[in-house]
């Protein structure tokens, strides 16, 4: 008879589960149930050896990449004393050391309202010190209600709203969004502009700036949007350097099939 062991991490679950069912299933030691899996932990398993586990390496906590373009932001903004309404994503993590760049983060979507609600509410000198934080695929995913919400009701002292585009889904996977221009399956199709949708919103004060390129720049016009009694949004763009490198092919692979369509007309 063939053997029957059920891993899985956490609670036996499955194991439970499984024997009430009548089915004869093998589980896995108890010292295993709290931790992750791993390849060793598995093989340990396997085999039987429940001998005490190696204390594991010591880990450091989450934080941006190193050449992540969201630094020169989270610098300014933290320089500038701003009040952050941040939002979810890979950039949340700037609510971390060294900048702990963020005061709010609720859901997706949701710094647009709070950092709307906390103009409205506080005392002026503190309401134009707010910013709402939130990135490309977030925005296009569930900002959007959010900008014509801050065009509908805008509070007396304006509102600044900073959009990260890094051009991807960084957090989970670098899956593409309407604001890519590109299909999942990275094909080229229909691209959601996102300064063009502001504008056509009634947003009055638009900007797209590289804080890589520009990082001085970026401060400078965020000061200059701050001290407005005026709606504005600044797309901070630049590629994440995680995916920069497959962008420039799926673009030059789209700028090719242009090309070549083109010529085929004209022949």
């Amino acid at each position: 008879m063939g053997r029957c062991l059920v891993i899985e991490e956490g609670d036996p679950f499955l194991t439970d589960a499984l024997r009430a069912a009548g089915i004869s299933v093998e589980s896995k030691p108890e010292a295993f149930r709290f931790g992750e899996l791993s390849v060793e932990r598995v093989r340990r398993i396997l085999a039987g050896d429940g001998a005490a586990e190696p204390e594991p390496p010591r880990g450091k906590p989450p934080m941006l990449c190193e050449a992540c373009p969201y630094h020169p932001v989270y610098g300014a903004i933290r320089r500038l004393d701003c009040i952050v309404a941040g939002d979810i994503g890979c950039y949340t993590l700037g609510v971390l050391p060294p900048y702990q760049g963020m005061d709010t983060c609720v859901a997706m979507g949701a710094s647009l309202g709070v950092g709307l609600g906390l103009r409205h509410v506080l005392p002026e000198k503190d309401a134009r010190r707010v910013v709402s934080l939130i990135g490309d695929s977030t925005f296009v995913h569930s900002g959007v209600n959010g900008l014509i919400e801050m065009v509908y009701n805008p509070p007396s002292t304006g509102h600044v709203l900073v959009v990260l585009d890094n051009g991807t889904t960084a957090m989970t996977g670098q899956q593409e969004h309407p604001g890519t221009g590109r299909t999942l399956e990275h094909e080229q199709t229909g691209k959601v502009s996102i300064e063009g949708l502001a504008r056509a919103v009634g947003v009055k004060n638009v900007d797209v700036v590289d804080p890589i390129a520009d990082a001085a720049g970026f401060e400078r016009l965020l000061v200059d949007r701050l001290g407005r009694s005026e709606l504005s949004v600044i797309v901070a763009r630049r590629a994440c350097i995680l995916a920069a490198a497959d962008i420039r092919k799926w673009e030059k692979a789209a700028a090719d099939k242009c090309a070549a369509c083109v010529e085929s007309q004209n022949a």
